[in-house]
């Protein structure tokens, strides 16, 4: 069995992609990465048990700190 690189049995192929440029607004998609990264961090704290979940806010804050 060979994978789609054509090498050895068991080899998996990679496919290398790398998106364009984002379409929309930078400041609203900087504020939607922000809250994705808010909300898998506190998530995180959450499931540690971190005291006061970390020091995180319920909500994000898109504001710089």
């Amino acid at each position: 069995m060979s994978g789609r690189s054509g090498g050895r049995a068991g080899s998996v192929g990679v496919e290398r992609w790398a998106p364009g440029e984002p379409e929309g607004d930078p400041q609203k998609l900087e504020d939607a990465y922000a809250t994705v990264a808010h909300s898998v961090s506190l998530a995180m704290a959450k499931e540690l048990d971190c005291e006061n979940d970390g020091g995180l806010e319920a909500r994000p804050s898109p504001d710089p700190a």
